[in-house]
């Protein structure tokens, strides 16, 4: 689904001077986006300090890649005067649609909880690495002709060299039940407005309601149910914030038929209600 100002893919170069000045010395805090949507992908090219990810903290500095989700809140502790990263941000669409090699496009959407965030990339790799960030930026910044296209054959490039330096961040061939997974969240992206089952699921995939209730949790990290939620939990919040639909209207087009019933679950997620969201970010 698309949105008048949230590209399917982007990247953006930032290279903040004099962090310390602001804060007499002590580690700046930089935190995520609020209205943080989309799948992210950072190369730190300066600087150093701490990424603090689903709770769990990780050192970064120069050659650090980062790997963030749209469902985990993190935040930046920055202890150089300097702090320099390229940002891309992607949306499960164009990684599920453009990214044909399921172990590639799983380092995105099947982090478990045991998968490593970030990565110290050897010389070799930010070498390669590095000019395909820096392509990213320039066709984000110059939008010539099928940029968005010629973005994602890109990305893939930096997954695949990635994959070949350091196959270690990938969970190499994908078993059966990782694959029903994938085809799970290809589905649920595609018909989130849709009433949607476990079980139908599972029998789309020859899998048992069971056995992908459990691969669910083991490759994403969530449940199937949560996983459902918070898809169209964050349709519904870009909706909020690009569109004039009502809050009923809202409720409907990410498959919730009973408005109150979206409010409850919407407020439960994230700590205010739609119309509260809306008021708080939409400007």
């Amino acid at each position: 689904m698309d949105y008048f100002h949230l590209p399917a893919i982007s990247c953006f170069y930032s290279n903040e001077k004099n962090l310390k000045s602001f804060s007499a010395g002590e580690p700046v805090m930089l935190a995520e986006p609020e209205a943080h949507f989309e799948y992210e992908m950072i190369l730190v090219t300066g600087g150093k300090g701490t990424a603090t990810i689903n709770h769990k903290a990780y050192p970064i500095q120069e050659k650090s890649l980062i790997f963030i989700s749209p469902y985990e809140k993190h935040y930046f502790q920055i202890e150089t005067d300097v702090y320099c990263r390229y940002v891309v941000t992607m949306s499960s669409d164009l990684i599920l649609s453009n990214i044909r090699d399921v172990e590639l496009a799983a380092i995105f959407v099947q982090s478990s909880k045991r998968f490593p965030h970030v990565i110290s990339l050897s010389s070799q790799a930010y070498n390669m690495l590095l000019p395909l960030f820096e392509r990213l930026e320039r066709e984000n910044r110059n939008k010539d002709a099928f940029y968005i296209s010629r973005s994602a054959s890109v990305v893939v490039a930096i997954l695949i060299d990635l994959y070949r330096t350091h196959p270690e961040m990938f969970q190499g061939k994908l078993t059966q039940a990782s694959l029903a997974v994938i085809n799970a969240q290809k589905y649920i992206n595609e018909h989130f407005s849709e009433r949607i089952s476990l079980e139908s699921l599972a029998t789309q995939n020859f899998i048992s309601s069971h056995g992908l209730s459990l691969a669910f949790k083991e490759c994403v990290g969530i449940s199937f149910k949560d996983y459902l939620i918070g898809i169209r939990i964050l349709e519904a919040k870009k909706m909020l914030v690009t569109t004039h639909k009502s809050v009923e209207e809202i409720a409907g087009a990410v498959g919730y038929m009973n408005v109150n019933n979206f409010v409850q679950i919407f407020k439960k997620k994230e700590d205010i209600t739609p119309l509260q969201y809306r008021k708080k970010f939409s400007a």
